[in-house]
């Protein structure tokens, strides 16, 4: 006879929110001293700048009652930046005096792209850690070149048709390659999904152009009606005006596009990405609000001329954080004991030699 044995009782899912707790004020006097001491410098503690302020985000950023760390040597980052000044540099005077020489230098640069975008995000990735367990990014060169290099030339032979799914592969590449641990994070992402979205980013594009071309020369009309004789008899008057008043609306069209599509598919990203098939990732940041994030920062700092800066950072790191949680069938703490024990003194490994930083 069988004997019927019930299954053990699977342990309740644990949210785990996000949450930032930094603030614009104490954010301004690191960003004002990295400033000053970026400009009297000429650039070279630029370096230290960005590894103060990243360590400032990672260190008030929590999921649960631990926060990130930051631990990139400011020395490494102004070596990556070094090697990008000299590369550009010489491609500059070799495109003046060598024109040869400038198209073997192009050549070089072609290929060794998808190399330095591995190279930046191993760097980002190993000197990122949480509970001081490293993350880490694997992807290989054939993969970056792949993604970068081949989806780019696929763009233009389908006159950027394929766009959604280029970005789907960009999105796969950066995500299915990081570790947490030696952990995996898997994404999973529909090509219809990115089309929906980025075929509502076309509607909102179009009726941005429509509309500002309508008001632009409604505008222009009325304003030349109102300009002098002699503006008249040689029409510059309403054809500078008209050109001003469209390049203004115009203006309008990234600042609504670019946030809406980006959180958008975001949003989609995040909530398809699981970490070692234990942890599930969500973020419910609202377009529409991010857009209005993305224009009252910018209008603000227009205002204050740019020392608005760090309260603009700072309320949208808050907002973001916020609506990003993490969520998994055992408590997070117990999975990172398990990674601790299992990682031994691979953990220990910052970063190789031609790990580097050369963002700006």
């Amino acid at each position: 006879m069988d004997i019927m044995v019930d299954a053990a009782p699977q342990a309740p899912a644990v949210r785990h929110q996000m949450r930032f707790e930094g603030s614009g004020g104490e954010y301004f006097k690191i960003w004002i001293v990295n400033l000053a001491l970026s400009i009297v410098t000429l650039g070279i503690f630029s370096a230290w700048a960005k590894v103060r302020s990243k360590r400032y985000f990672y260190g008030n950023t929590y999921i649960g009652e631990h926060n990130f760390d930051y631990h990139a040597d400011p020395i490494r980052i102004l070596i990556g930046r070094a090697i990008a000044f000299v590369a550009l540099l010489s491609y500059s005077l070799a495109s003046t005096f060598a024109p040869l020489l400038a198209a073997l230098l192009a050549i070089g640069f072609f290929f060794a792209m998808p190399w330095l975008v591995n190279a930046a995000l191993r760097f980002n990735a190993r000197n990122s850690s949480y509970r001081n367990i490293r993350f880490n990014f694997v992807g290989a060169y054939g993969d970056a070149f792949r993604v970068y290099i081949g989806w780019a030339f696929l763009l233009g032979l389908t006159l950027f048709t394929t766009y959604p799914l280029a970005k789907r592969a960009r999105i796969r590449f950066n995500i299915d390659n990081h570790r947490f641990g030696g952990q995996p994070f898997n994404v999973e992402i529909t090509g219809r999904a990115l089309y929906s979205i980025y075929a509502i980013g076309l509607v909102i594009f179009l009726g941005f152009v429509i509309g500002a071309t309508v008001i632009a020369g409604a505008l222009g009309t009325i304003a030349g009606a109102s300009v002098g004789t002699a503006a008249k008899s040689t029409g510059m008057g309403a054809f500078s005006i008209w050109h001003i008043l469209i390049l203004v609306l115009f203006a309008f069209i990234p600042l609504v596009l670019v946030p809406f599509v980006g959180t958008k598919v975001f949003n989609l990203a995040a909530s398809g990405t699981t970490l070692a098939e234990r942890f599930h990732f969500e973020s419910s940041l609202s377009p529409l609000y991010m857009t209005w994030l993305a224009f009252s920062n910018l209008l603000l700092m227009l205002v204050t001329l740019g020392l608005f800066y760090p309260w603009a950072r700072v309320r949208t790191t808050r907002y973001t954080s916020s609506h990003f949680a993490v969520t998994g069938d055992a408590d997070i703490g117990s999975f990172t004991s398990e990674l601790v024990a299992a990682q031994g003194a691979i953990g220990e490994e910052v970063a190789n030699f031609f790990d580097v930083d050369i963002g700006f």
